[in-house]
């Protein structure tokens, strides 16, 4: 098949981005596959162009309903009609229209969320149909060492199996070599060998600012905007905060009479897509948002992204910086940071991850009710439990993967029959533990990109498994400091290389993330991200998992 015809007559392209070739090439061909390509190099069109090709409908996974409408109104522009989406947002005669549609056979695309996929009738509906393609989008969503884990994807493995295991493409912009592998895992293609593209982008100039005060960052913006070399054009400036988002844009505009808009998930639908359009339009000069603003925003030149608080991870970090810049024209990415805002991100952690009681406590109730056949309910557990809703979802998935509670109806849990026949089976949660360190492990890698001393591109793409050999890249404001001084950057030292699997005496077998001078940063399975003297640890052999 001639795929640069077939991409000129269905999107009026003419050539594809790097690594998209490939990915078609490969999913045409009915083999499984992972592709981590970076922010803004087409992933969607990767299973669109397949999904037009192949007979049957394509299923498409997604976590947020905005990228699919984005995704909808995309299509349709070009004159894709049979596409549908099947949310929470559609009212039970919408649904069923959709679902009709989806039984006739006629639909070549649909987007739904891994949710939705929870209910028994929708899968035997896509049962009954062809399915030659499952595509899970944003694919780190379903490690449980992903950044932005969510719970509902792990279930994603069983529906594959339920399908009669169509091709499977997974799709991500940030992904380390071992959410990798746990994406293969969950997922079932254990096999495969990932297609990895372009996470260096060129293009880019990575600059970090450290403040000692709060007040210093509102002087770091201002020089920013007002100084000997302000920033061009329009951007987003991310907040950890709702509070800080709205005082940065108060700053912005009365202080610097810079046009700006503020936006975060507690804003009204309405007021979500006004900000949008006025950042579309170039109507502000910036949005200054919190994370729920950028996915799926297509606007090619975005100048610049300022973190005005230290992200969560360097995943979070370079996907966010990432919308900057997909023209290919030099953008700025600049960092502001305290040490104190660590606190910020250790409280969302706290939040995030439920302790040990909590699972118990869970657990305990479902297993009180457990002679009731329609088993307990999430409304019921929320309010014997007073748990924040994410972290009884959290809880709940980890219990269901695990094998100690199912499914009793569409959202009612119960004990599974193993655990009732062996009331004896002890919760284990170690891995859970492990988690939160990890996390936390992250976090400190995080900081320490912010104060690295080194090349920030080289500390990025060893960081997602890249080697980087170039002394300087001349993008990033430690490389340009040393130009202009005439020195070179810290090379790579100490008898490592990324991706050695080497031991240490209190942490076990691990892998090489970074190698600098005399330190190395290795992940352990056991405790996340270490930085050690190189002295600390030794090669040793590969452990079969």
């Amino acid at each position: 098949m001639d795929l640069r015809a077939a991409l000129q007559e269905k999107f009026g392209f003419s050539a594809f981005y790097p690594g998209q070739e490939e990915v078609v090439s490969r999913v045409l061909q009915r083999q499984d596959t992972l592709a981590i390509l970076a922010t803004g190099a087409g992933k969607s069109l990767t299973y669109q162009l397949p999904a037009l090709l192949l007979e049957g409908t394509t299923i498409v996974v997604s976590p947020l309903i905005a990228l699919m409408k984005d995704q909808l109104d995309m299509l349709r522009e070009r004159g894709i009609t049979d596409v549908v989406a099947l949310n929470s947002t559609l009212s039970d005669e919408q649904e069923a229209r959709a679902r009709e549609r989806i039984r006739s056979g006629t639909v070549r695309i649909v987007y739904t969320t891994p949710e939705k996929l929870e209910d028994d009738g929708f899968l035997k509906l896509l049962q009954s149909i062809r399915v030659p393609l499952f595509v899970v989008d944003e694919a780190h969503c379903i490690s449980q060492w992903g950044h932005d884990f969510r719970p509902a994807y792990l279930a994603l493995g069983g529906v594959i199996a339920k399908l009669g295991h169509p091709t499977v493409l997974a799709l991500t912009a940030t992904a380390t070599p071992s959410v990798r592998e746990d994406i293969l895992h969950q997922l079932g293609i254990d096999a495969v060998k990932p297609i990895v593209r372009g996470f260096d982008r060129p293009n880019l100039i990575y600059v970090a600012r450290k403040a000692d005060k709060e007040a210093d960052k509102l002087k770091i913006l201002t020089a920013l905007f007002a100084g000997d070399e302000a920033l061009d054009g329009t951007g987003i400036i991310y907040t950890a905060t709702i509070k800080n988002a709205l005082e940065v844009q108060h700053f912005l505009t009365h202080e610097l009479a810079i046009p700006a808009a503020v936006y975060h998930s507690k804003l009204h639908k309405e007021d979500r897509t006004s900000v949008h359009n006025l950042f579309m339009d170039e109507a502000i000069r910036a949005v200054v948002a919190t994370n729920a603003f950028g996915l799926g925003i297509d606007k090619p030149n975005i100048r610049f992204v300022i973190h005005y608080d230290l992200p969560g991870s360097l995943e979070a970090y370079t996907q966010e910086a990432g919308r900057a810049g997909r023209d290919g024209l030099p953008s700025r990415c600049i960092l502001i940071y305290r040490m104190s805002d660590t606190r910020v991100q250790n409280y969302f952690l706290t939040g995030k991850y439920p302790d040990v009681e909590e699972v118990q406590r869970v657990f305990g109730t479902i297993e009180v009710f457990c002679d009731q056949v329609a088993g307990v309910s999430m409304i019921d557990l929320r309010k014997i439990l007073q748990l924040p809703l994410t972290k009884l979802k959290v809880i709940l998935a980890l219990l269901k993967k695990s094998g100690y509670i199912e499914h009793v109806g569409r959202s009612a849990y119960g004990l599974t029959e193993a655990v009732r026949k062996h009331r004896d089976l002890m919760l284990n949660l170690a891995n859970y533990e492990t988690k939160k360190s990890y996390d936390q492990s992250k976090l400190a890698m995080m900081l320490q990109y912010a104060e690295t001393t080194s090349c920030r591109r080289r500390f990025i793409l060893n960081y997602f498994g890249e080697d980087f050999n170039a002394l300087n890249c001349g993008a990033c404001d430690v490389c340009l400091r040393a130009l202009h001084r005439g020195t070179g950057t810290q090379g790579v030292t100490g008898g490592f290389k990324i991706a050695d699997v080497v031991s240490h005496s209190k942490f076990g077998i691990g892998t090489v993330e970074r190698a600098e001078r005399d330190l190395v940063t290795v992940l352990f399975p056991s405790v996340g991200y270490k930085t050690l003297l190189a002295s600390a640890v030794r090669h040793a052999e590969p452990q079969i998992a």
